[in-house]
């Protein structure tokens, strides 16, 4: 806008300039005479003649004629009049693309690196994975035997790795629910949707077994009678049959993660 604004005062002076060059526009001092005819000078007096004879008749004084100035003025005038025109279409075009600029929409570039659906989605399927292998029934019985014994099995290098991989339980378990939670919020549409909530809940359904079993072992480590053992093995073999179903639905559903990524 400012730009457009010192252009057309760049125009009005060069106009003026112009103008001022063709004398359009004068000089206020100038006194010649409006009609632009030279003052014609009275001819002396002639003196009487002795005879009775005429006088001779005095020529009249030739009057300067104007023709040129008036061609003069007329050429002024058109090439005032040329000027204006192009001043006019500078303006205008000036003008026009003003508006074009301001009309213009600006394209915003997109955010390079910003995460999305393939990216959480991958983040996701891969951290289920592991879950999916770290949640076995040896795991749930791991846990149950620990929480009865009071102690995870240092001694035991299957119990070693095992204690480690419940140490990780809870963080991986943060890290896909998280993941996924993202991919279903930036699913493209609602099929894609529709898996990433079917790993989520799989998974949340199997994390929940292997509790489920891990009691049911330390309930049946527990029992102080013959009966109350064979109820209590009875709810280890139904929590790891539950269990088994869990990882079998949660394998079924990465498949089907898999897929999107």
């Amino acid at each position: 806008m400012r730009t457009s604004r010192l252009n057309v005062i760049f125009i009005v002076a060069f106009l003026v300039l112009s103008l001022t060059g063709c004398g359009l526009i004068g000089d206020p001092s100038d006194t010649t005479s409006p009609d632009g005819g030279a003052t014609t000078v009275a001819p002396e007096p002639t003196e009487a003649p002795e005879t009775t004879e005429a006088p001779e008749t005095t020529e009249a004084p030739e009057t300067t004629e104007a023709p040129a100035e008036d061609d003069e003025e007329g050429s002024n005038t058109l090439l005032f009049l040329a000027l204006a025109l192009l001043a006019v279409l500078l303006v205008g075009v000036l003008i026009g693309r003003s508006r074009k600029k301001t009309a213009a929409v600006p394209v915003v570039p997109p955010v390079v690196g910003t995460p999305g659906f393939k990216d959480f989605a991958r983040d996701g399927y891969s951290q289920a994975r592991w879950m999916l292998d770290a949640l076995t029934d040896e795991l749930a019985i791991w846990r149950g035997n620990a929480l009865f014994d009071g102690s995870t099995g240092v001694d035991d290098a299957a119990a070693t790795a095992l204690a480690s991989t419940w140490a990780q339980l809870d963080q991986r378990m943060d890290q896909a629910s998280d993941n996924l939670y993202r991919a279903e919020a930036a699913a493209p549409d609602q099929t894609s949707s529709q898996t990433v909530r079917l790993a989520i809940d799989s998974l949340h359904a199997t994390r929940s077994a292997v509790d489920g079993r891990a009691e049911a072992r330390f309930n049946s480590r527990q029992a102080d009678d013959q009966y109350v053992q064979a109820e209590a093995a009875e709810r280890e073999r139904m929590s790891s049959s539950s269990l088994g179903e869990a990882r079998q639905a949660l394998t079924d559903a990465l498949v089907g993660l898999s897929a999107l990524v």
